[in-house]
This record gives C-alpha cells, sequence and structure tokens, in this order.
C-alpha cells in the first residue's frame, strides 16, 4: 500500500469517531423538537414521544439524558408512575452518588481524553442534577398518595442535598488541580501561551451565568420547603419527633433565590411553631415557570502559537452558559390586602451557573491542550502529505480533509437536561371554605380555578413553560394530620 493510500485511510478514523460522537448519549426528543412543546406547554404530546404504540416506555434507559427528559416529561404530563420508573433508570447511571461525597473517577479525569471532546462520550450528569431526581420523586409519590415511598423520597432528598455542598467543593477543587497538572508541565508549554493569548475572548462562555453565587446555591431550596411541608402534613409520630422540619427550612433560608422566597420560609417557620409542628387546612402551592437554562456552542477559530503554514485550520469549540426564560411570571392568589403570590425558592439558572462555573476553566483549558495536540499532528501529516504528493491537487484535497477532520472534532458539549422550568416557587395559603382555590397569572391576567380534592392539607402542582399554551395543573390531598398524637 502506497503511502498515500495509507493517509488517505488515516482520514477516515477521525471522521468516522465525528460521525459516532452524534449517537453518544442517545435522545429520544431532540431540543429542537422539545422546544415546539414546550413553547406551547403540551406536556401531553411531549410525554407521549417517550411511548410507543402500546403506551410502554420507548426511551433509553441506558442513556442518563433520555432517562432525565422522559422522567420530567412524564412528571410535567402528570403520568407519575411512568416519571417514578424513568427517575429510577436515570438514578442508576447518575455518576454522582447521593451517599459519597468524592468526587467520581470519570468526572476527575478532565484532561484525560484530549483528541476528543467530552461530547464524544456519554452525558456524564451534575451534582444539581442527582437533587433534582430525588425532588421530582417526591412530587411522583405524593401526587401518588404514597405516603411511605415519599418519605424515603425525601430522606433521599436530604442526603442528596446536605451532601451537595460537600460534592461541589470537592469538584471545584479537583477541576482546579486538573487545570494545574495540565499546564504546568513542559508539553504543555504551547497550550498555557496559547490560553493566556486568547485572554478574554473565552469569558464570552460565562457571560450569562449569574453573578454573586454563593456554594449554597448548589441547593434545590423548594425541595427544602417541600422536605418541612411533608413532615409538617405527614401522618406519622416520626416525623414530628425531630426537628426535622425546622432543619429542612433553615436549609431553605440559605438558598433560597429570593427575598420572597425567605419570608415564605419564615411565615413556615412561625406556622411550624404555633401549630406544634404541623401544618393544617394549607394550600401549598407549587408552580414551575418557564423553561430553564442551556448551552450553545462558540469557536475561537485564530493562530496558536505552534501553528504554522502546514496546518489548514485551529480552533476551539466552548460551550456557552444561556439563561432560561420566565413563562407567566408568577401565580397571584387572593383579593387586595389577602393577596398572596408564588415567590421564588429555586432559581435553575443559579444551580446550573454555579456549576458550569466551576468546571469553565477546566473545560477551557482541555480544549486548548487538545487543539494544540490535533493541530500538531495535522501538521506532521501535512508535512508527510507534501512529501508523497506534493503540491498536486491530490496533496491539497488531502490537507483539506486532515483539517475538515479536526474541524468535526472539535466540539462543544452543549448537552443539558432541557426541559427543566426557569424557576420554582411556592405559596402556601388558607384553604377556602368552597374548596376552589382561584389563581391568576401575572404575565397576562389568565385565571386559574382548581377545584380541590377533600383533605387538611391540598398539594397544587401548577407547570406552564411557554405563553402560547394552558398551564398544567394537578390536585392531591396530602396525608392527615395525626391527631392521636396530640398535634
Amino acid at each position: 500500500m502506497s503511502s498515500i493510500n495509507k493517509l488517505k485511510k488515516f482520514l477516515l478514523v477521525p471522521l468516522a469517531l465525528a460521525v459516532l460522537a452524534g449517537c453518544a448519549g442517545t435522545r429520544t426528543v431532540s431540543q429542537e423538537e422539545a422546544k415546539v412543546h414546550l413553547d406551547t406547554s403540551d406536556y401531553k404530546q411531549y410525554a407521549q414521544r417517550y411511548l410507543d404504540k402500546t403506551g410502554k416506555p420507548s426511551y433509553d434507559k441506558t442513556s442518563l439524558l433520555d432517562a432525565l427528559e422522559a422522567g420530567k416529561a412524564f412528571n410535567d404530563a402528570g403520568m407519575w408512575g411512568q416519571s417514578a420508573e424513568a427517575f429510577d433508570a436515570a438514578e442508576s447511571l447518575m455518576l454522582w452518588k447521593a451517599d459519597t461525597v468524592d468526587t467520581p473517577a470519570e468526572v476527575a479525569n478532565l484532561m484525560g481524553t484530549t483528541l476528543t471532546s467530552d461530547a464524544f462520550g456519554a452525558y456524564q450528569g451534575k451534582i444539581f442534577q442527582g437533587g433534582l431526581i430525588d425532588y421530582y420523586q417526591t412530587i411522583n409519590m405524593l401526587m401518588m398518595g404514597n405516603e411511605s415511598d415519599a418519605r424515603v423520597s425525601f430522606n433521599r432528598l436530604e442526603v442528596r442535598q446536605d451532601n451537595a455542598l460537600e460534592q461541589f467543593k470537592s469538584y471545584s477543587d479537583t477541576v482546579n488541580e486538573s487545570v494545574s497538572d495540565g499546564l504546568n508541565d513542559k508539553e504543555s508549554l504551547f497550550s498555557a501561551q496559547s490560553l493566556k493569548a486568547i485572554g478574554g475572548e473565552v469569558d464570552s462562555g460565562i457571560a450569562n451565568v449569574p453573578t454573586g453565587l454563593k456554594n449554597a446555591k448548589i441547593r434545590n431550596a423548594a425541595g427544602d420547603v417541600m422536605s418541612a411541608v411533608f413532615r409538617a402534613s405527614s401522618s406519622a409520630q416520626q416525623d414530628k419527633a425531630s426537628n426535622v422540619s425546622a432543619d429542612s427550612l433553615k436549609r431553605a433560608a440559605s438558598a433560597s433565590a429570593s427575598a420572597g422566597g425567605l419570608r415564605l420560609v419564615k411565615q413556615l417557620q412561625r406556622d411550624l411553631r404555633s401549630g406544634r409542628g404541623a401544618l393544617k387546612n394549607k394550600v401549598i402551592v407549587v408552580y414551575e415557570d418557564g423553561t430553564g437554562p442551556g448551552l450553545s456552542e462558540f469557536r475561537i477559530d485564530l493562530p496558536l502559537f505552534i501553528v504554522t503554514d502546514k496546518v489548514t485550520y485551529t480552533g476551539i469549540a466552548l460551550p456557552r452558559f444561556e439563561a432560561g426564560k420566565p413563562s407567566l411570571g408568577g401565580l397571584q392568589m387572593g383579593n387586595g390586602k389577602r393577596k398572596t403570590s408564588t415567590v421564588v425558592l429555586t432559581d435553575l439558572n443559579e444551580l446550573a451557573g454555579l456549576e458550569f462555573q466551576a468546571s469553565y476553566q477546566g473545560v477551557v483549558a482541555k480544549a486548548v491542550i487538545s487543539t494544540v495536540i490535533k493541530t500538531a499532528a495535522q501538521a506532521v501529516i501535512n508535512h508527510q502529505i507534501d512529501r508523497e504528493a506534493g503540491n498536486s491537487l491530490l496533496g491539497s484535497v488531502l490537507k483539506l480533509g486532515v483539517g475538515a477532520a479536526q474541524y468535526a472534532l472539535t466540539k462543544a458539549d452543549t448537552r443539558a437536561w432541557v426541559n427543566l422550568p426557569n424557576t420554582i416557587q411556592m405559596a402556601v395559603v388558607d384553604k377556602p371554605k368552597d374548596n376552589v382555590l382561584q389563581m391568576q397569572a401575572e404575565a397576562n391576567g389568565a385565571t386559574i380555578d382548581v377545584d380541590l380534592p377533600a383533605g387538611e392539607n391540598v398539594l397544587v402542582v401548577v407547570k406552564s413553560a411557554g405563553l402560547a399554551g394552558k398551564p398544567a395543573v394537578y390536585a392531591q390531598a396530602l396525608p392527615a394530620v395525626d391527631r392521636v398524637a396530640g398535634l
């Protein structure tokens, strides 16, 4: 076989890798298709995309990203059992576990695969996403009236949220160490110089991340409040025997995304003290508003220090954080002085942004190191092409092919859990005597009337992803307070 034929064969390898990259992290519904459903709050049709013609699940249970999005789609559509099953599958695939604070080896090895992007591998998941799995499982169990399994899910959520802070610190330290190790050896001299040269251009990736974020924001405050509410409305004495509710509310106060959320937490603290640890005759409204944050790709195509006239392409591809979008803004209940509005407890831009910001310098460093290695290899290959084919047309075509292969392998990982809300809001109001809860949307004044089921306390879940459709509304009585226990 001639050298030219060997080079042709060599070119097929990176191009094949680029094609296979599109298969990493199977997705039943693309981001573009999901947006169509979310813009109209078309939760029912969206959920049907994850079922076959017989109504059985058809998503990829071996793909973390697909299982996450299927679980959320079913939850949004009120298909609680299917949602629980999908989130169980996601939990089994999540690298970040609830019972450890160590950074998983697969995540810690930031510089391990330098010839390709992380986008070519399996989706690894995020720390905050683990907490959201447990949070949505609590909603699934409560809406199915399954108190015992709801307790299990809340217990898991509390452990997960408590460990999240230590996990996040461990992860941040791992990123810093990996960047330092990756850029400070002699072989990475060009990488360090190149990173310094592109300077502020990379800052575009984190320009939309909320500012002033504290590590406590890695917690889902709405989950902490719901945990306290569950204990306060539970029928089991074990939920009243300790300060579980009080502790959950303290944690929610530190993680709340708004001053209104903090006021709600303080009001619940007063209610629980006056009610001796119990809530009575209340409606707990959980409202998910808008569509959550995502990622887009941007490229910096410029000469790096290793570039010679022997290469046809060099550049890096980086992810850019894109903020989520609101829908109805919020919900109002009551009139005049008795008017109550939902308040933001969890801003998904904060949860996702905090973790994205912590990982970003590692992503940038890896992209630069990868580009320097691939560009050096491209120069070597093109030099060989010049020796074999000279200035012939075939030589030019082959060199363009090498550059195209590098371009194809230069890809940012922009995968994100697409159907999360922008914010999770809550309100706690007295149960209306006529058992009809009247709500009004802040954005367009649309009214929503909810017929409440019989029960001492009722959970109402409302979801609106886009203004073009009607919100989804679900109501379920919470377990009755155990009056025998003296509450």
